[in-house]
């Protein structure tokens, strides 16, 4: 007489279990977003403790000039007319600097804070 095992005690082999992750297109759209609202809060975080970090006691008014830039004008010519004293690149930097702009390129109708 053979002595064989139960059916039920039969253990078979588990397959290998894949180390990557699979998401599919819901799944990857959850983590774009997530991975957005992240980076929206820490960008946040960040900006409004940088403003916390640099304000102090005393309360600072500042005024500005603003122009008009008209057609054919050039932050250049302005710079030739505002500020004639004073080297053109470095007023320009600062003009830039100042309005948040990308290139010190202007267009017709927009309108500018001096320093």
């Amino acid at each position: 007489m053979t002595n064989y095992a139960p059916a039920s005690r039969i253990t078979r082999p588990i397959a290998p279990v894949s180390k990557r992750t699979v998401l599919n297109a819901k799944g990857r759209i959850f983590v774009r977003q997530a991975s957005v609202v992240t980076v929206a809060v820490l960008a946040a975080i960040g900006f409004f403790s940088g403003q916390a970090a640099s304000a102090g006691s005393t309360a600072v008014k500042s005024h500005f000039t603003y122009v008009t830039i008209h057609s054919g004008e050039s932050l250049w010519q302005l710079a030739g007319e505002i500020a004639p004293n004073a080297d053109r690149r470095e007023w320009i930097a600062q003009v830039v600097d100042l309005n948040a702009l990308t290139s010190a390129d202007v267009t017709p109708g927009q309108r500018i804070a001096l320093p």
